[in-house]
């Protein structure tokens, strides 16, 4: 409480106003009108439904502050990577957390983000951006037992040695405007044998830029896109070929920016092999890095706890090189069953090292395996028709209800960041 009469009435005023913006904040800036309505469900442990943010909430506090700066000015550009397996890849569970952050903060829209063009490589693609290409593409993949090919971020490329074979892609999603672009990153293999990227657009080209460092190359243009087509230059004889590790559909807009990086059948494994994961992951400068890693670390009968606990170890470490400011969140994976028979018995240990790793480096978990039911849950998302016929993906239904807890638990840490911002700025 404020006593008026032993306070400067100027500063009284500056405080007063510092409290109307940020319940402002809480109440009236956001386009859901009740964001944590969500579905009840017996099976569902809501009380489980949380962020853990173990030490100091420096990293949580900058996200959070950037976030509400989006939310109240328009201001800012706030970038998640979303990393993991083939419950990423379609981009279900990732798609629809994307669009409750982006549709929750006013002015949030700040581009499509990273996507790799997966129909070149013969694998299923998202359904928000099309694909279609010319001329003979190879692919490589991290998942690969026997595979001689370096990779970046993505854990997948795209090779050819025609030089006049193209690439074309059309950020569009039919249920939310807002994806078109005006900057444009490719991802590829730098060297004196490969091919120089270019483009052809509706639109003219302003700046072209190479960054070999970090392993991309910077295209951006006139007015706002919404398809692109990549070409390849030979410039020499020397020039045999060219690699692509992947895409980034950004703007100047300010917003939440959001990519999601999935390979079927990925471990955490998969994208330790990758060559380029670090200067990739740093071209993408997340302030919020998520992880969805662990199912087919835990899909085994001859699961090595002491081999997956350095394998996270050595994950963080990587994300720490390439981030070192960002938020980092591991979400544990769900319940399933091995090849549609008994329950895996791995999943609750896998789990377990994941939140015991989180404390020990200071970060954050998100228990999805307790939330989504614990053991044996997976039969009653089933019966739901949540989990798909094989107990071990979730339906278009499910992965959506697997955002909205996500998302539920990102707010509970949110309100609480707005309630300590209250807090200080009242006295």
């Amino acid at each position: 409480m404020f006593i008026l009469e032993t306070l400067n009435p100027i500063l009284v005023v500056k405080k007063i106003l510092n409290l109307i913006v940020i319940i402002f904040a809480i109440q009236g800036v956001f386009a859901q009108d009740d964001p944590y309505e969500i579905d009840s469900f017996p099976f569902i442990d809501y009380k489980a439904n949380q962020i853990t943010i173990f030490g100091g909430q420096d990293s949580y506090q900058s996200l959070f502050e950037k976030l509400t700066q989006i939310g109240l000015k328009g201001e800012g550009k706030v970038s998640i990577v979303h990393m993991g397996d083939s419950h990423l890849q379609a981009d279900y569970f990732s798609g629809h957390f994307r669009k409750h952050l982006q549709t929750f903060f006013l002015g949030a829209m700040g581009g499509r983000g990273f996507i790799f063009p997966y129909k070149v490589a013969g694998t299923n693609n998202p359904l928000n951006y099309t694909v279609s290409s010319k001329g003979i593409w190879e692919s490589c993949k991290s998942v690969e037992n026997k595979r001689n090919c370096p990779l970046g971020l993505s854990g997948i490329a795209v090779m050819t040695s025609d030089s006049n074979a193209t690439i074309t892609v059309s950020i569009t999603d039919p249920l939310l405007e807002g994806y078109d672009f005006d900057r444009l990153m490719i991802f590829h293999a730098f060297g004196s044998d490969q091919f120089q990227p270019t483009v052809s657009t509706s639109t003219k080209v302003t700046n072209i830029r190479p960054f070999p460092v970090k392993g991309y190359t910077l295209f951006e243009f006139s007015e706002n896109l919404q398809t692109v087509t990549l070409k390849l230059n030979k410039m020499s004889f020397s020039q045999t070929g060219f690699t692509l590790y992947g895409m980034n559909f950004d703007s100047n807009d300010s917003g939440i920016i959001y990519h999601t990086i999935g390979v079927n059948g990925a471990q955490i494994e998969s994208y330790l092999s990758c060559d380029f994961f670090v200067p990739h992951l740093a071209a993408l400068n997340p302030d919020w890095v998520i992880v969805s890693l662990g199912t087919n670390d835990s899909y085994t009968y001859a699961f090595d706890s002491l081999a997956f606990t350095q394998k996270v170890d050595n994950l963080i470490g990587l994300i720490k090189e390439a981030a070192p400011k960002s938020a980092i969140l591991f979400a544990t994976p769900g319940d399933h069953r091995m090849k549609k028979s008994k329950t895996n018995p791995n999943t609750e240990l896998v789990a377990q090292i994941i939140k015991q790793k989180t404390k020990e480096h200071q970060l954050s978990y998100w228990d999805f395996y307790q939330v989504m039911g614990g053991k044996g849950s997976v039969n009653a998302w089933h019966q739901e028709a949540m989990a798909n016929y094989d107990y071990l993906h979730l339906t278009q239904k499910g992965y959506e209800f697997q955002s909205k807890l996500l998302f539920t638990a990102f707010l509970k840490s949110y309100d609480k960041f707005l309630e300590r911002e209250v807090l200080k700025r009242s006295h």
